[in-house]
Parts: structure tokens; sequence; C-alpha cells
């Protein structure tokens, strides 16, 4: 249900319950007793909270660039590794006989062209005496050129065996600490399949997904809070680093934040709790049973007490469609401070009849009026 709906609902029921009462109508010019509230600025400043996960601001998540299975894992959850360190490796049988067959293409190549190389010197010596013809000295020159594309092509599958087999290995891309092992040696995995998350040093950096509402209103350098889930843990300073320019899952926009302030005790994959300040804003609050909503949203009136004339007068007001704590709602325009509102009642009312604030007559035993 649409909270402008809801608002439109409570506030036909507040009016409706404060004058259920029988009343008897007021005979002649007889001022009616109303109870009013006097209008006055609140404080309002309604936070918003969002789930937020800690990570690595550097982070990698390795695995195999082919696939096959895993011989062994050098390394633990825990460990601190160096750059170019080998973490992990497949089993090498199949890419090494691929390797020494790719070798062995290659020095025939090589040996192949050594061999029409000297056949087409010979040749050409030979055209030259006008012992061959052209032709047959054409036919040795193309023998000579495939051998130079087979020798080139026999490079290129050297090449990428030396490369299959190099990838049968991780390395660590820089230095940092094993966090996570994904998979076991002896198991068979697939090419890109993560199998160990690496991270360095201990910047940390909180990502969260917000709706597109609240991320359409705000900006990098926007400050907020996260406070973990853990125990003994203290709230930390963040600020916002980037949005994301896509929406996901429809309506909700990644974005980052890094943390400005001491991240002492904190941990990569813990949750938080983000919390962006809203700017305390200073407004007109009434309650419900006071408004009468017009058919536009947005739009009603309320009866004012004009004290010194002893009337009251209905006076339009725009409001937002949110109703707060205690059945209240914000009022945007057509008060001001100090104005007698009618709070009860107001559906026996008319505009320009004649009103008192009703005063309670209750008064202790032996007192005086």
């Amino acid at each position: 249900m649409r909270p402008s709906i809801i608002v439109h609902a409570a506030c036909l029921l507040f009016a409706t319950l404060a004058g259920c009462a029988r009343e008897l109508p007021p005979t002649g010019n007889v001022p009616r007793p109303v109870k009013i509230e006097r209008v006055a600025e609140s404080s309002a400043s309604n936070d918003e909270r969002f789930v937020g996960t800690l990570r690595a601001r550097q982070r990698a998540e390795l695995g195999f660039e082919t696939g096959g299975r895993i011989a062994s894992i050098l390394v633990d959850v825990g460990d601190r590794v160096r750059s170019g360190q080998v973490l992990a490796r497949l089993e090498s049988g199949p890419a090494q006989w691929r390797l020494e067959k790719a070798e062995a293409e290659r020095q025939a190549a090589e040996a192949s062209l050594a061999e029409r190389r000297t056949q087409l010197k010979q040749n050409e010596a030979l055209a030259r005496d006008k012992i061959i013809s052209p032709t047959a000295l054409e036919s040795v020159q193309t023998q000579f050129q495939q051998a130079q594309s087979q020798l080139r092509a026999a490079e290129s599958a050297l090449l990428a065996a030396r490369r299959e087999v190099a990838l049968a290995s991780i390395t660590a891309p820089f230095d940092g600490e094993i966090v996570a092992r994904q998979a076991q040696p002896h198991r068979d995995i697939q090419a890109g399949q993560p199998v160990i998350n690496i991270e360095a040093g201990k910047a940390l950096e909180v990502v969260a997904m917000l709706p597109d509402a609240v991320a359409a209103r705000l900006e990098p350098g926007r400050e907020a809070t996260a406070v973990p889930s853990g125990q003994g843990t203290s709230p930390v300073t963040i600020t916002l680093d980037k949005i994301s320019a896509r929406s996901e899952n429809g309506s909700l926009v990644p974005a980052l934040f890094r943390i400005t302030g001491s991240a002492t005790g904190l941990r990569s994959g813990a949750v938080v709790s983000i919390e962006l300040a809203q700017r305390a804003t200073r407004r007109f609050t009434i309650p419900a049973s006071a408004l009468m909503p017009d058919k536009q949203a947005g739009t009603g009136s309320v009866f004012v007490l004009d004290e010194r004339n002893r009337q009251i007068a209905r006076r339009p007001v725009s409001y937002d469609s949110t109703l707060l704590p205690e059945g209240r709602i914000p009022i945007r325009s057509g008060l001001q401070t100090g104005d007698a509102v009618v709070v009860a009642g107001i559906a026996f009312l008319s505009d320009g009849q004649a009103a008192v604030e009703h005063r309670s007559p209750t008064q202790l035993h032996g007192k005086q009026p």
C-alpha cells in the first residue's frame, strides 16, 4: 500500500473516531469549545541504514588458465607469500608430452628448411648455367617457402606448448596473505575456476547495494558510519568513493565506500550496517486527526482558531505523505509557529464558526475555581 493512501486512511480514521461522541449543537452564538494544539517547529533526522560487506582494497581470486587435475597446493590459509611465488600446480604430464612433441616437430621443420635451402642454392647455380629450366627452379623455390612456413608453424606450436606448461601453475601476483582455499589436490578443475584467494595489506573498503532512489541523490565524498556486527568493535567513519552506473537485480546499485577512520579489529568479509545520516530539518507536524485530506495527494486543510475573534477558519495546507510515529503528519506549507490548530471533532465544525479553546473543568477537592 502506498504511503499517501496510508496517510489518507489514517486521517479519515482519526477524524471519525474524534467525532464519534454525540454532542449537542451549540445554541445561538455560544462559542463551541475545541481542543487545540499550538504549532511549533520540531527537529527531525531519519537515518537510513543498509547492509555492507568489508573487503580488502587489493585482492585477487586465482585459478588455472587451463583445465586439468590439481597435483598440489603449496600454501594454506594464513600463509604470507611473495610476488611470483608458486602457489599451486596441475599435473603436468599431458602438457609436458605436448611440449616435447612440439619441440620435435620444430627440430624436424628446421632440418627440412635447411635441406630445402641447400637444394635451392644448388638449383639456382644450375639455372644460371642454364642446365635446368626456370620452371624447375620455381618448383624448388616454392618448396623452400613451404619449409619456411612449416618452421614458423612449428615455432608457434612450441610457444603454445610452453605456455600450457607455464599455465599449469598459479603464482602470486603480489605480496600478500592467503585468505581462502576453494579447491583440494587430486581434483579435476575447469579453466578459470577459483582455487586460491589472496589479499594484500590491511586497507579495507565497504561495498553495499543501495536502492536506486538513494543512489540517485548521493555523490562521492558523502560520509557515513559503518557499524560492525561483532562484539568489541567500534563504528568507523566511511566515505562514498564510487557509485556504479549500472543497476543490478532491477533496482539495486553497487556503491563503494572507503574507510577513513581507524579499522582496528575489522576483517575482510565481515558484515556491517551502513548508516547514512540525514541532515536535521526544522518542520511542523500535526496529529493526523487534525487533517482533512483533499482529493489531490499531499493537499488538505485544517481548522485554525482565531483566539482574538473567537472563531475558527478553514485553512489549506500541503503535507508529506509519510505517517510519523504517534500518528503525526509533517506539514510543508500553510501553517506558522503559534497557530492554534483544532485537533479533535473536526467533522462537526464549519468555517467561521464561533469557538474557544477547550479547558478541562476537572478540579481537585477543596480547590476553588
